[in-house]
């Protein structure tokens, strides 16, 4: 039986093996004319895996485009949701990366490019920081009413954010409204990170989002405006020198016994390190408030100049000429 099968199988093998081949070439002819490789471009989603906790992922590229090769019966077949691309985050750190885009396709496919082959991630660590709370009165008192004393519950606050949010906070501010009161009160203020130009900072937390304050009135007080003195501490930083210090507002209205303010010519700022300064700025400060002394707003804003040596060295050449 074997025997025979062999000699039915070897029987005029060189025609049987060239059919073979015809029909292999013909069939693979057929199948690239009805069924041809093709190229397609498909946008896909950049998935980010293995995110580290404790970090703000801002993501600058959303998607790229893939270009991918395969049977027309493939393109014809295949769900767009099937294309996959993701960025590994694994053992990045804090800062801007570029990360290259890997991309996962549907059996049949070839990928032929993607584009940009890399994104943009940006870690930012979450972190805490306490920062003070500052207190700004609006409105008056009734008539004859001054505001003798403002207690607050804390004089800091502890916010939470994207550690460059949170660099950006220089203090917290809170307004209250004296609305023509006449006698002590105490209020919930609400509150606000701020940075140093006074804009609110987006994207940060505040644990504690209002401060409880208790504002004493008084009545019969003596009423004198002085003139604002800044107290500057330190020397100017190496390679500057002192130029204008200004301060806004120059005068400030006080009230208290009529003795003690009576001598009073002037209330000294809080003082301002000049040392650490990296050039000519502005910044926010506290007044120095004697015992007995009555200030509706104790914040006042100082604008310190340093000028570069080296402009000082022109001027004086300059002048000698």
């Amino acid at each position: 039986m074997m025997t025979h099968l062999r000699m039915l199988f070897q029987r005029n093998l060189p025609a049987k093996l060239i059919a073979l081949v015809v029909a292999v070439v013909l069939w693979l002819f057929v199948m690239n004319e009805q069924n041809p490789q093709i190229e397609g471009s498909f946008t896909v989603a950049v998935n980010l895996l293995n995110a580290p906790e404790g970090y703000k992922i801002t993501q600058e590229e959303k998607s790229v485009k893939i270009k991918v090769r395969g049977a027309r019966s493939f393109f014809v077949s295949a769900e767009p949701e099937s294309f996959k691309a993701y960025a590994d985050l694994a053992g990045l750190d804090s800062g801007e990366q570029r990360v290259k885009v890997k991309v996962v396709l549907p059996q049949g496919f070839e990928l032929v490019d993607t584009q940009p082959e890399n994104v943009s991630v940006t870690l930012d660590k979450i972190v805490r920081r306490s920062v003070r709370i500052d207190l700004i009165v609006t409105g008056s008192a009734a008539a004859g009413y001054t505001v003798a004393k403002i207690s607050q519950a804390a004089t800091s606050a502890v916010i939470e954010g994207p550690e460059s949010r949170v660099s950006e906070v220089d203090r917290i501010i809170g307004y209250v409204g004296l609305s023509g009161n006449r006698e002590d009160f105490i209020t919930q203020v609400p509150l606000t990170p701020i940075n140093s130009d006074g804009k609110a900072v987006e994207d940060v937390d505040l644990l504690s989002r209002s401060v409880e304050v208790s504002v004493q009135l008084a009545r019969g007080l003596s009423r004198k405006v002085v003139a604002i003195r800044p107290v500057l501490d330190g020397s100017p930083p190496e390679g500057f020198t002192l130029g204008d210090v200004q301060v806004e507002p120059t005068k400030i209205e006080i009230a208290g016994d009529a003795a003690l303010i009576t001598k009073l010519a002037s209330i000294d700022t809080e003082k301002i390190t000049i040392s650490d300064m990296k050039g000519s700025g502005k910044k926010v400060v506290h007044l120095a408030i004697p015992e007995g002394v009555a200030i509706s707003n104790r914040e006042v804003t100082v604008t310190v100049e340093l000028k570069p040596k080296s402009q000082e060295k022109e001027k004086e050449a300059g002048a000698a000429s």
